[in-house]
């Protein structure tokens, strides 16, 4: 039996590496063939789902595990980003900060005619999604991008290693709450891959951000956490999640902590004028993708009451699984992916990547509603653009592709709680992450 164990965990690590190395050589000529990317992340997650189908994985396992998991990453790391294009903005950034001291004020679009921009930074601007808005990005993230560009302007490369970094950290922060097994559920994450050394997402800075306020917190290590969470908080309000865990904790000084850290990083900003505000505007009265909840409002009501309205949904049903939390289950992991995913499914934009800001928790506290989630949320990618319906580009979404993503996540929920073929304290890990 542990034999069978130890190949039954060899192919698991193999296909993951193969499916993860195909996608990466087509990325090298793109546009990627849609059925080629779903193949090539559908064989990713089946790998994932085998390795981690019992619980007894042998101490040989975990090592090549680990080897794998950093392997992949540097495979993503050579990747051409698949289907992405959000690493021109914050490359952008970085060198209108470095350029003008602030990121924020003009767009993109106002230096398109600017004969003063270098010729490697004009082929970044040319590659800028709705260059005609401000960016959104908040500041912790500008002086990230800021620092890539010191290191090597207008370099991916750079960008890319700088956030495998901070990932590379995520996984240990996890490692260490959670035992070895843990930070591998993090590390071997095809969703954590693909979006961080694949496509360069920068939620992984608030990740590790919210991560290590939660570690501090724990240590009873109260204005350090408070600091790191305002820095969390100046990536996106995504941080909020792992606010419960200071109740009953030294508030006052965790709250005093993060205003600290959020004075200090808006001030020059709000001196220099501009932040991150008019693009954030724009995008909370205009955007939509790939919603659920939000999109349903929308039969019932108009955009701008369904905006509302989802909110409120969404921050009620949340607050509801955080009251549970605090009352009946304080003392173990938070369970903030559940109340991350509470919150999106009322929100009008649901991108994959954010929910890099579940994958610590859900590997942390494993339960079946975020392992369902997280698999089926890439098929978001699947935009007409993508599918080749419309010229490349266009976000939209065919008919068929969010009911398709809700019934993907049915059937992995029901695969886990009853299907699984696998034993009774595996699915007892897989619901509880108890072992």
């Amino acid at each position: 039996m542990k034999l069978f164990a130890i190949y039954r965990d060899a192919i698991a690590l193999a296909l993951i590496l193969t499916a993860f190395a195909m996608l990466a050589v087509l990325a090298q000529s793109p546009p990627v063939h849609a059925s080629f990317f779903v193949l090539s992340l559908g064989s990713a997650w089946l790998a994932y789902a085998l390795f981690f189908a019992n619980g007894d994985i042998s101490q040989s396992s975990l090592g090549w595990a680990t080897v794998c998991a950093i392997a992949l990453r540097i495979t993503g790391i050579w990747s051409h980003p698949v289907y992405e294009d959000d690493w021109a903005r914050y490359l952008w950034d970085g060198f209108r900060f470095l350029e003008d001291g602030t990121p924020y004020g003009a767009p993109p679009l106002s230096y398109s005619d600017e004969e003063s921009v270098p010729a490697a930074w004009r082929g970044i601007l040319e590659q800028i999604n709705n260059p005609a808005i401000p960016t959104i990005y908040a500041p912790t993230l500008q002086y990230v991008f800021a620092v890539s560009s010191w290191i090597a302007p207008a370099s991916l490369t750079a960008l890319k290693i700088l956030f495998v970094l901070f990932d590379i950290g995520v996984w240990a922060l996890v490692a260490r709450l959670g035992g070895y097994r843990a930070g591998l559920r993090y590390a071997l994450c095809p969703l954590v891959i693909f979006e961080i050394s694949f496509n360069a997402h920068a939620d992984v800075v608030g990740a590790f951000l919210t991560v290590t306020s939660f570690a501090l917190v724990r240590k009873g290590r109260s204005i350090g956490s408070g600091l790191i969470f305002g820095l969390a908080l100046a990536c996106k309000p995504f941080a909020i999640v792992v606010a419960p865990s200071f109740v009953r904790e030294r508030w006052g000084l965790i709250g005093l902590g993060a205003a600290i850290a959020l004075a200090a990083l808006y001030a020059p900003f709000f001196l220099n004028g501009a932040t991150e505000r008019d693009g954030l505007q724009h995008f909370a009265q205009w955007f939509e993708f790939n919603s659920i909840g939000f999109a349903a409002l929308k039969y019932v009501v108009d955009d701008p009451v369904a905006r509302v309205l989802g909110l409120a949904f969404g921050g009620a049903l949340s607050g509801a699984l955080i009251l549970r939390w605090l009352f009946r289950e304080r003392g173990t992991f938070l369970p903030a992916d559940t109340w991350l995913i509470s919150l999106l499914f009322f929100a009008p934009v649901i991108n994959p990547w954010y929910l890099l800001w579940a994958v610590p928790w859900a590997s942390l506290r494993p339960n079946p509603v975020s392992w369902s989630v997280l698999p089926a949320i890439s098929l978001a990618y699947l935009t007409v653009g993508v599918l080749g319906l419309a010229d490349p580009g266009v976000y939209d979404h065919p008919a068929w592709v969010r009911p398709l993503e809700l019934f993907t996540a049915i059937c992995i929920y029901l695969g886990i709680v009853w299907f699984a073929p696998c034993s009774q304290s595996s699915v007892r890990w897989v619901l509880t992450g108890d072992r």
